[in-house]
């Protein structure tokens, strides 16, 4: 079989692997506020319901609002993007689970095509395999709106257009990656790691290339910059491409308020003057990352040690490569310029220093890892051969290299093997949880019973049940998996005290003795606003009634719906809930 065929046919391969990790029990851990919030104006959209958007944003097209943004500083690119299967099968978990493993197998023939354009095939082929069961790329694709995983793909390709405009000189492939720089930084504003990743790498590049000489460096640069149509032709890419962000800063100025509000210290409390305390938490955040045992919301955490041991191995590889053979090609050092970039770009936020950031960098280390062996190879085979001239000499170290190259492939072998049987362990951690906290199937659970409610209710001819919900984590998701049946309405505020406008909020529903409450466990509780509420109720001499609650698989009650009754006759008054 040519060469050509083979490679293809391992990647197609390695693209299975990852279909099969992917959709298995894809309904499960439940449905995350996140996953639900981005794509519930399609849900709406869709169904033909009115549109609720972030800011009262969006671009009015006859009865339709299409929103710009989600958030602050999170596009709706995931909301257009859950369009078509929302219009071909119809608004649901599946539907939006199977749109953001899509956009994994995208990422996977972008990781390919991109380390074979770095270093060689061979480079793709070996990255596509060790991305696609790495349990961080497939259980953070099944979720891929929880970490706005289509800043992957866009990363990928943006490097890619770019390393076409750095050896043709293509205006259109300007162009297209300043588009895509645009779109990213539409799609979340932490893109621009991204953006300061792959400056570094071009920047680490040529100084390697030139071994450090900054003189050849300034010229090599300066020589891009006179292509001066080919930067007007990228500035209008990125126009374009970030032109949703401008429009909705225009209508709120949402973002630049945002930014100015947690520019020294984030609505979360992280200080992004501590450059250094920010940075080693995010060294640590990327050590967990390259590992995957930060998915302990799938009912346990299982660590492969093996993956960060083999980028660091591969890393000396390519040094070694290098050092032997220039011409194994620096385009391997490109992933490990990025990673470096977005680690040192990464320790400032407008929220709280997360691990799922990361998702932007989540196919790099692969990239890293899958270019270092193809070089190794590369020479490897190359240390076999005998001089063809006088002039030539076979390369030193050939009597060491056999074991440098088997131990190096063995490494590999094992990381692999390692992220299979994590996968495999995480689906049956799965299994036995349903998904914890705010990632339990318990949402499902809860979803059915307002359902069952609202149509009790609505037979008695009273319209629409009014339901409140009074902690973070839970209005998105009922509203998504009853088809807008249900809209509780968020009334707790998101500020970490309770605002001023809190009684206004509450106050019409207190007088309603059918509406309901929906809570979240006492240990689970975000937004406390339990005592604020009770100041409101006790004075009309009303209770709380606890009239359903909601478990995960290993009976902690994680979720509860309440309802105000005259005092002594609740049946059943909060208190801390215990096990079934």
């Amino acid at each position: 079989m040519p060469h050509h065929l083979l490679e293809r046919a391992i990647f197609v391969l390695a693209v299975l692997f990852y279909l099969s990790a992917a959709v298995w029990q894809l309904a499960l851990p439940g449905l995350h506020y996140d996953e639900a919030f981005d794509v519930l104006p399609a849900m709406q959209l869709v169904l033909g319901q009115p549109v609720t958007t972030f800011r009262d944003n969006g671009i009015q097209l006859g009865e339709w609002q299409l929103p710009l943004m989600t958030q602050d500083y999170i596009g709706a690119l995931h909301t257009y993007l859950a369009l078509p299967l929302f219009v071909l099968c119809g608004p649901s978990v599946v539907s939006v689970r199977l749109t953001t493993i899509a956009l994994g197998v995208l990422t996977l023939c972008l990781a390919y095509r991109l380390a074979g354009a770095l270093v060689m095939p061979l480079a793709g082929s070996i990255a596509a395999w060790l991305l696609a069961l790495d349990p961080t790329f497939v259980f953070w694709s099944r979720q891929g709106v929880f970490v706005t995983s289509v800043t992957a793909a866009l990363g990928l390709a943006a490097a890619w257009a770019w390393l076409r405009w750095w050896r043709s000189g293509s205006r259109v492939c300007a162009f297209t990656g300043g588009f895509l720089f645009g779109l990213g930084l539409y799609a979340k504003l932490l893109f621009l790691w991204i953006i300061v990743g792959l400056g570094i790498a071009a920047l680490g590049l040529m100084l390697v290339q030139q071994r450090g000489r900054l003189p050849e460096v300034a010229c090599c640069g300066a020589q891009k910059l006179r292509q001066r149509s080919a930067w007007v032709w990228a500035a209008f890419g990125l126009l374009a491409g970030c032109a949703p962000l401008i429009a909705y800063n225009g209508q709120t100025g949402g973002t630049i308020k945002s930014i100015a509000e947690n520019l020294t210290v984030s609505y979360y409390g992280t200080n992004n003057l501590a450059y250094l305390a920010n940075l080693m938490a995010r060294s640590g955040q990327l050590l967990v990352m390259l590992t995957g045992s930060h998915l302990w919301y799938l009912g346990d955490q299982y660590a492969n040690w093996l993956a960060p041991l083999t980028l660091t191995a591969g890393l000396a590889c390519l040094i070694w490569a290098l050092r032997r053979d220039p011409r194994s090609g620096y385009g391997a050092l490109v992933p490990f310029f990025v990673i470096l970039g977005v680690l040192l770009s990464s320790c400032a936020t407008v929220s709280a220093l997360w691990v799922t950031h990361f998702a932007v960098l989540m196919p790099w280390p692969a990239l890293a890892v899958g270019g270092s062996v193809a070089s190794m190879l590369r020479v490897a085979r190359g240390c076999g051969q005998h001089a063809s001239a006088p002039s030539e000499r076979p390369i030193p170290g050939r009597r060491c290299l056999p074991v440098g190259v088997i131990g190096m492939l063995i490494l590999l072998a094992a990381a692999w093997a390692m992220h299979a049987a994590n996968d495999l362990r995480y689906h049956q951690a799965l299994m036995r949880s349903g998904g914890l906290s705010a990632h339990s199937d318990a949402i499902y659970d809860m979803a059915d019973w307002l359902v069952a409610a609202q149509r009790e209710y609505a037979a008695t001819g009273r319209g629409t049940l009014p339901v409140v919900a009074m902690d973070w984590g839970i209005a998105a998701p009922v509203n998504f998996l009853t088809l807008g049946v249900v809209r509780p309405v968020e009334a707790f505020g998101y500020q970490w005290q309770p605002d001023a406008a809190l009684t206004a909020r509450l106050e019409r529903f207190v007088r309603q003795p059918e509406a309901l409450y929906l809570w979240r466990a006492p240990d689970e509780v975000i937004f406390d606003r339990s005592r604020e509420f009770k100041a409101l109720y006790q004075p009309l001499a009303l209770e709380e009634d606890i009239v359903a609650a909601f478990y995960e698989r290993s009976g902690r009650p994680v979720l509860g719906a309440t309802r105000l009754v005259p005092q002594g006759t609740a049946q059943n008054p909060p208190k801390p809930l215990g096990p079934r």
